[in-house]
Order: structure tokens, then C-alpha cells, then sequence
């Protein structure tokens, strides 16, 4: 640890610790209170940590004191002396703090998960906060957590196949199972030897015949019913960008005379920083939206995010004005993606355009500009307004 991270704690000094990069951690030593230290996350999350070496054990005695500033620095203070008295005759705090979470409920253990775990670490800390209180404490949360079996566990992930999908059923199984390994490690876990439901890949996008209708539809609902959603569907389909991220999109991140849209890496899934191309029918709807706009979205709206949420009703009555079966809206970027690989681009050039990223193609994205994505998505965007009659492609593949 280096001088400049030892320091005597404020408040004022806690508050201007920099935030490290994404998935780094950075650590501060108390000059007043030996052993208390500061653990700051790359999400910005700072939280007191007590650290002394046990010569007794023979290994560094570290247990989490809780979140600054709601856990306030006097409190951390007395809880670290605490802890070192107790350390300093030879007890183990992390012995016994294990020991009481082994007896703990379920509910109360998942409670821990969420503030220490979840919300300082993962971006899906409101996702998993839902599934927690929908799914896993209405019939694990009055158990102890060293009663959990895996008969109990396999009879619910079966169970939960009744009200969802086995892909979301595996999702809630694979949560139950992180917070064994991450708050009880020492105990078996409940979940072990629950299997998971095989699970395929969706790879529905809209076929040829379906676009022209979907491009109607789309006109339709400009007239009769809200252009906001026939601007925004238009431009899912066009930018291939996920749908949190054009619900969320701001006049601040397109940049016109690059003809080109910034994702900030917080807002990506691949917490990496996105550079989509803006092809010209995308431009054009920007533009005149541009004209009129008042706010600092481009789909504003009166709710408490300030931008519209998932126009459900509006996409529903899209697919049936259309007659689209089995189509979701995520099956809008597919569709952009499966377009330029019928029209000869490459899986690089198609995973630099949706943001996947693969250890095997990263060397490529860092080296590539984004002139040969925009030609590919231009030329799927022209693939995709071409009349069925036109098309010299054969989309299903068949001889």
C-alpha cells in the first residue's frame, strides 16, 4: 500500500477518492484507527473493511463493516477497535460471522447477497433484487440456510417451468446458486447436482415477406396511431442496437457530421464504449426529430426516466396489423444482424455492429474503423426495404 492511499479518514477526503477502472479495485489505510481500510469498486462503490493479521491463525483477519457513507466513518472507527480487541485475544471474527450466517434464514442471507454482493458489483443488481423477491424468498425465505437441500431445490427449478420458460427458470437457479458460493461457501451448496434445462439458441429474424409487411405496419401507425414508436422501432431496426439503449438514447451521443451514435460503456452490456454507424434512414429520422425536440432524449417521455419504456401495446398492435407470429422486439436486431451476413459481411463485421464481444474477435474490433460496418449495414438496410419480388437472395438457404 502506498503513502499516497494511507491517510488520515474524512469525510471530505473519502468523498474525492477517485473510482477506479471498470472491474479494478483500489484500497485506503486509516492513519487514525489501525486496520481500518476503504475498498472502492469500479462502480464506485466505497466500503470500510476491518484487516488485521492474526499471529494466533497465522493469516489476515478481514471482515466488511458496511457501505459508506450509510455506514458513517465514526461507526467504522469503533466497530475496527472492536474487532482488533477481539483479534488481539484470539478470536476470529470471520469464524463467527460464518458460523451465524450458516443458521441465518434464507430471506436474510438474500438480503446480505443484495447490499454487499449484488448492488456494489454486478450490473444486474435490480434484476436479481426482482427475482429475489418474486421467485426465491416466497419459498426458500422462512428456511435456515443450512437446511436447504437439493431435493427442495430441483422440486422448485422443476416447478418454476408451470409460469416461465426454462431459460428464465435457470436464470433463478443460477442466482440461488451464486449466493451459496459467494455468502456460504464453506457450506454445501443446495444447489449442486440440479441441472439446468437444456436451453436453445432463438435465432428468429424477419423474413423478406414479413419485412414488407412490418414496413407497412410501421406507416400505418405513423398515421393512425403514435410516430414516436414507428420512429423507434424504425431505428432498432436499423441501428441494431439493443432496446435499453434507444429507449435511452440522448441528442448528446449522436454526432451528425460523423454520422455516428455513442453507447457509453455504463450503458453497454459489454460495459465497453459503442460506436454505432447512423445509416442514412436512421439520419433522416434523427434529423426531423431533432427539429422539434425539447428534450435531452430522443424519445422523451413524462415518466420517471424521462424516455420511453417498452411500447408494449404499441409493438403489439405492429405485429398484428402486420400479422407477425413468434417476433420480438429483440428479433429486430437479429434481423439487422442476419441481413448483413446474407449480404456477405463477416462475423467480425456483424459482432463489431450488435457489440458482441468474443475474446477470439477483439484483436479485430480494436484494429477495425467503422467504414466497412457502415457499408454492411447499408447494404442490409437497402436488403431489407428491397419489394420480395426483387430479391436475388435466398434467405432460407434452400436449393
Amino acid at each position: 500500500m502506498s503513502k499516497e492511499n494511507t491517510f488520515n479518514f474524512t469525510d471530505e477526503r473519502l468523498r474525492n477518492i477517485p473510482t477506479p477502472d471498470p472491474g479494478k479495485r483500489d484500497y485506503y489505510n486509516d492513519t487514525t484507527e489501525k486496520g481500518l481500510r476503504l475498498s472502492v469498486s469500479g462502480t464506485g462503490v466505497k466500503s470500510f473493511q476491518f484487516q488485521r493479521w492474526s499471529s494466533e491463525k497465522q493469516r489476515p483477519v478481514i471482515v466488511t463493516l458496511g457501505k459508506w457513507p450509510d455506514f458513517p466513518l465514526h461507526a467504522a472507527r469503533e466497530k475496527a477497535n472492536a474487532l482488533k480487541q477481539e483479534v488481539n485475544v484470539g478470536k476470529d471474527p470471520q469464524t463467527e460471522k460464518r458460523e451465524k450466517r450458516e443458521t441465518m434464514t434464507v430471506a436474510a442471507i438474500l438480503d446480505l447477497y443484495i447490499t454487499e454482493h449484488a448492488i456494489p458489483h454486478k450490473r444486474s443488481a435490480k434484476d436479481d433484487q426482482a427475482a429475489i423477491r418474486l421467485h426465491l424468498k416466497p419459498t426458500f425465505g422462512t428456511r435456515r440456510t443450512n437446511e436447504l437441500a437439493p431435493e427442495s431445490v430441483r422440486s422448485w427449478h422443476n416447478g418454476l417451468t408451470k409460469i416461465m420458460k426454462e431459460a428464465s427458470a435457470n436464470r433463478y437457479l443460477a442466482l440461488l446458486r451464486s449466493v451459496y458460493n459467494v455468502m456460504l461457501p464453506d457450506l454445501p451448496n443446495p444447489c449442486r447436482g440440479v441441472k439446468m434445462f437444456k436451453e436453445y439458441s432463438r435465432d428468429r429474424f424477419l423474413q423478406p415477406e414479413e419485412l414488407e409487411r412490418f414496413f407497412q405496419a410501421i406507416e400505418h401507425e405513423r398515421t393512425t396511431g403514435n410516430p414516436d414508436i414507428a420512429d423507434y422501432l424504425l431505428l432498432s431496426i436499423f441501428s441494431g442496437a439493443r432496446r435499453a439503449n434507444v429507449l435511452a438514447m440522448q441528442w448528446n451521443d449522436v454526432d451528425f457530421n460523423r454520422e455516428q451514435w455513442r453507447i457509453a460503456g455504463e450503458d453497454s452490456k459489454n460495459k465497453s464504449i459503442m460506436l454505432v454507424p447512423l445509416v442514412g434512414e436512421v439520419l433522416e429520422i434523427l434529423t426531423r426529430r431533432r427539429l422539434t425536440a425539447s428534450s435531452v432524449f430522443v424519445f422523451p417521455s413524462y415518466g420517471k426516466t424521462g424516455h420511453m419504456v417498452e411500447p408494449k401495446a404499441g409493438w403489439d398492435r405492429i405485429k398484428k396489423t402486420a400479422g407477425l407470429v413468434d417476433v420480438r422486439l429483440h428479433d429486430l436486431r437479429r434481423t439487422m444482424g442476419s441481413y448483413q451476413t446474407i449480404s456477405g459481411a463477416s462475423t467480425a463485421i456483424v459482432g463489431k455492429t450488435l457489440g458482441h464481444k468474443s475474446p477470439a474477435s477483439t484483436a479485430v474490433y480494436a484494429r477495425m474503423t467503422l467504414d466497412p460496418v457502415r457499408e454492411s449495414m447499408e447494404k442490409a438496410v437497402a436488403l431489407m426495404k428491397t419489394p420480395v419480388e426483387k430479391k436475388v437472395v435466398n434467405i432460407s438457404g434452400k436449393q
